[in-house]
């Protein structure tokens, strides 16, 4: 095993080592006394440790061994039966394993494969970050996370730096401790600079160390100094450690006085990026810059993603209710709680994304949930225009609506069969580029909610009969031409 061990590291990285009652680089009880957060903390509807277990997962690792103090049982619980996990969890108890002494580390490396991540429970990241870290890993060399206290707040550990020369996937010619280990943490960051007067890139609290490196503090035998920490001087001196960027892939240190509730703007924020795959303009820049303020408010309710679709099914359909006397007033009032109900729909997506929580029958649920609160909608327009307006009385109305729902029902089918193709590449190697092109067009400009926006502004003018109108016929002008698009797969269906 010793032989293996001081290979050169190419396999991937699936192993993390989570730390839930320390820092990364704490020595000791240094953590005591300062504005630590528990790992039971709740951030964006989950506990720090539920969030490191599922972000880690979602980033490719399979087996996470967990360094628990006192909160185990508490722990163990939160994760009891939970369908989504998947990786394989092993405790390791710390009084056994404590991880300020070398023997730990020792003790894990013999049973390391290759390399693996170590991580604390003090730290708010993405996915993607440790996808990154999984493939920097596997080359052998130290793998360090690196930002700056731009914000006046700390990124990650404020007593280890590494040189500016480390960023953008080169070498660090060195890594840069200041003692006392780890400084309390103030809730603004004191400026760390070298000597050219530049601030210095601060080390977050997870990275990837090859086995070899893993067990070298019984080797150095530095009493009472984090064992971690001499691995990562000993990188240094070998010069294989390599810093990159948490721009791009972020991340959150959550110590501090306001750490947590940043760590959760932080989160939130990032939603941006997290837009469904149908999302149109308005969706994109109106109703998803106002759902946050809901995600936040649904997060702390612990709502869960299918609760959310049925209430926003239910002011939906509510909203459908409001049409059908056909008044201006609450005409008005219908089409601004079908807003309501549009970007609470983005909600939805959002929360499950936050919490790890996505599933094919949510997925389902919303899209049908969206199209029967569209069929109410365009019913309860109909049944307004045919009580008042100037085609009240008439058949036309009813007619009209009749259309829209039918389009609605047939454009519904159509899209779900492009999902499908879209969903596997063998089939959608029969369209060509061009078609496909139009029908990935067609689903994020048309079979989206923008549609609501229109419902406003023609019920604050008195059109909505012309709407009625548009939908009616503009509806069967997108199943004609998805119908076509898709022509030689309904076929060979057939």
């Amino acid at each position: 095993m010793d032989g293996i061990l001081k290979q050169e590291t190419t396999d991937v990285v699936d192993t993390a080592i989570l730390l839930t009652s320390s820092g990364v680089f704490a020595a000791g009880s240094m953590d005591s006394g300062q504005t630590m957060p528990s790992p039971l903390t709740r951030v964006g509807g989950m506990t720090l440790f539920q969030r490191a277990v599922f972000t880690l997962q979602r980033g490719g690792i399979s087996q996470i061994w967990v360094l628990a103090g006192k909160e185990e049982p508490a722990l163990r619980e939160l994760l009891r039966e939970d369908s989504r996990l998947q990786a394989a969890v092993r405790w390791l108890p710390v009084r056994e394993f404590p991880p300020n002494d070398p023997q730990t580390w020792e003790t894990l490396a013999d049973e390391v494969s290759g390399a693996c991540m170590v991580v604390g429970c003090y730290t708010v990241f993405s996915p993607s970050l440790v996808h990154q870290l999984r493939l920097e890993g596997a080359q052998g060399k130290a793998v360090v996370v690196v930002g700056h206290s731009d914000e006046g707040y700390y990124w990650g550990n404020p007593s280890v730096m590494v040189r500016p020369e480390g960023l953008e996937g080169r070498n660090a010619s060195s890594v840069v401790f200041r003692d006392p280990p780890l400084a309390p943490m103030m809730e603004t960051a004191p400026q760390v600079k070298s000597h050219d007067g530049s601030r210095l890139p601060i080390v977050g609290d997870l990275m990837v160390l090859p086995g070899r490196l893993l067990g070298i503090s019984g080797v150095l035998h530095a009493s009472g100094t984090n064992p971690l920490r001499l691995a990562l001087e000993q990188a240094a001196v070998e010069g294989t450690v390599m810093a990159i960027s948490g721009g791009t892939h972020w991340f959150r240190d959550v110590r501090g006085p306001k750490g947590p509730k940043l760590a959760e703007q932080t989160l939130v924020s990032s939603l941006q990026a997290l837009k469904g795959g149908l999302d149109g303009f308005v969706d994109r820049y109106v109703n998803r810059k106002c759902s946050g303020l809901f995600t936040r408010l649904f997060l702390k309710l612990r709502w869960t993603p299918n609760t959310i679709t049925m209430v926003s099914m239910v002011i939906g359909l509510v909203a459908a209710g409001f049409f059908i006397p056909g008044s201006w007033e609450f005409a008005l009032i219908g089409a601004l709680l079908f807003q309501l109900s549009v970007i609470i729909d983005c909600c939805d997506g959002e929360v499950a994304r936050l919490t790890f929580s996505e599933s094919k029958f949510g997925q389902e649920l919303d899209i049908w949930g969206d199209n029967v609160v569209h069929i109410a909608i365009f019913a309860g327009i109909a049944c307004g225009a045919y009580l008042q307006g100037p085609w009240e009385q008439t058949n036309l109305p009813l007619v009209l609506g009749a259309s829209a729902v039918l389009a609605n029902v047939a454009s519904l089918l159509l899209v779900n069969v492009a999902r499908q193709l879209c969903s596997r590449p063998r089939v959608l190697r029969r369209l060509t580029d061009r078609e496909r092109t139009k029908i990935d067009f067609m689903l994020v400009n048309v079979a989206n909610r923008d549609f609501s926006v229109i419902v406003l502004i023609c019920a604050a003018l008195g059109f909505l009969h012309w709407f009625l109108a548009l939908a009616a016929i503009g509806s069967w002008f997108f199943v004609m031409s998805m119908a076509w698009l898709l022509r030689r797969n309904l076929t060979s269906r057939a």
